[in-house]
């Protein structure tokens, strides 16, 4: 139960009268906006503290040890009772400006646009297929209506792409940015929840039951380059669960994911699946994954992103069985392997064959909480799992290029 309240919090929209936002730097001494830069953004937390801040800085260390050249820039909400921006300076993040602004789609059009060669965007916060990233409540977001968007496609570079980290970020908003940017994003199709590093090696969810003990790990000697204390915010991810949405907006039973699904709208499967590989470099995962990694080592990494958390006192290592069927898919040809709790939802890299729908308020045209269903138009087995490892193997070899 304890687990549904969580990704209940992670997906529910609350509004906060203080959204006053906080613009840093994370090894980045004199910052330049004529520089390649890797933008994040994260919300309120609303009930979850500042977990989104710190798996932005676990990101922001990725970035720093494999694209050194690059300059990393979070765009924050500022929770003043949390001292935000204290624990920004506490985790290694340089204040480069406040601003008393409530922090909203034209707030992130205004100092995205600012840097003229975007790398990448990260946007860690409560999100729903309604109403997209919830920086600080429904009413503050961005979405497919957020006005300004566009501005900010000249200043993609090469090989750039958006990862959207919040709840059922990958049914409209992640297609909608790959065919309005041009380039890759990937989004969930399920709620999202927070992992944390255990001394045994591998992530779990902080909830009892899912960890073989609470002897969780003190220090990060996997994912990075050398080895990092956890309060400094180096030991926590957010990854897609592998239950359905199940919270604030509805119950979405007949079909998801349990990993993060890109979307290369525009793109062809050569550039599509060389950025796929890119992006396994920014990850906290159980391997530190380098341009210099091998083949095996690398699947080792992509495993550990696509495949789920065994479910609460599972008796199946069900990581273990998602590898070996990964695997065995590659020889068999056969790609209808599914470890999601439900029904998988079929996608491509240009959608995803499901639609939300929601009962309306009377004369407001509203979508209504709590009446929300996912209608799955698959009309075969999905392959979306299997393709996607697919996909990520391909892109392999341009890693070095």
């Amino acid at each position: 139960m304890l687990k549904y309240i969580v990704s209940l919090l992670a997906c529910v929209i609350f509004s906060n009268a203080q959204a006053n936002y906080i613009v840093a730097s994370y090894n980045t001494p004199n910052l330049d906006k004529n520089k390649p830069t890797r933008i994040m953004v994260s919300g309120d937390g609303d009930g979850l503290g500042l977990l989104f801040q710190e798996v932005a800085k676990a990101r922001a260390l990725r970035y720093a040890e494999n694209n050194p050249g690059d300059q990393v820039v979070l765009i924050s909400f500022d929770d003043k009772e949390l001292g935000t921006a204290d624990e920004l300076v506490r985790w290694g993040f340089k204040i480069e400006g406040t601003d008393k602004s409530t922090i909203d789609g034209k707030v992130f059009v205004d100092e995205a646009s600012k840097f003229k060669k975007i790398q990448s965007i990260d946007i860690f916060s409560h999100s729903s297929a309604q109403y997209g990233a919830h920086l600080a409540g429904k009413a503050n977001h961005i979405n497919e209506r957020t006005k300004g968007l566009e501005v900010l496609k000249p200043n993609f570079l090469k090989d750039s792409y958006v990862f959207l980290h919040g709840c059922n970020s990958g049914f409209y908003l992640a297609p909608f940015l790959s065919n309005l940017w041009g380039i890759p994003v990937a989004g969930s199709l399920t709620s999202t929840n927070f992992q944390k590093l255990h001394s045994d090696g591998n992530f779990y969810l902080i909830e009892e039951g899912y960890a073989p003990n609470s002897d969780w790990a003190t220090t990060n000697t996997l994912s990075t380059d050398k080895e990092t204390n956890c309060q400094t915010g180096t030991c926590e991810r957010l990854k897609p669960d592998n239950t359905a949405y199940f919270g604030w907006w509805g119950q979405y039973s007949e079909g998801g994911l349990p990993f993060y699904k890109f979307f290369c709208a525009k793109n062809n499967n050569e550039d599509c699946t060389r950025v796929m590989a890119k992006t396994m470099l920014s990850h906290s995962l159980i391997i530190n994954l380098k341009k210099t990694s091998t083949l095996e080592e690398y699947k080792k990494g992509v495993v550990d992103f696509l495949c789920p958390v065994p479910a609460k006192n599972s008796k199946t290592d069900l990581r273990a069985e998602c590898h070996a069927k990964l695997e065995e898919a590659l020889l068999t040809g056969d790609q209808t392997y599914n470890p999601f709790s439900r029904p998988a939802i079929e996608c491509d890299f240009k959608g995803c064959k499901a639609e939300i729908t929601c009962d309306k308020i009377l004369f407001t045209g509203v979508q209504r909480p709590g009446t929300c269903t996912l209608r799955n138009d698959a009309t075969s087995t999905p392959t979306t799992l299997v393709r996607e490892y697919k996909a990520y193997l391909q892109g392999y070899n341009s890693l070095t290029k």
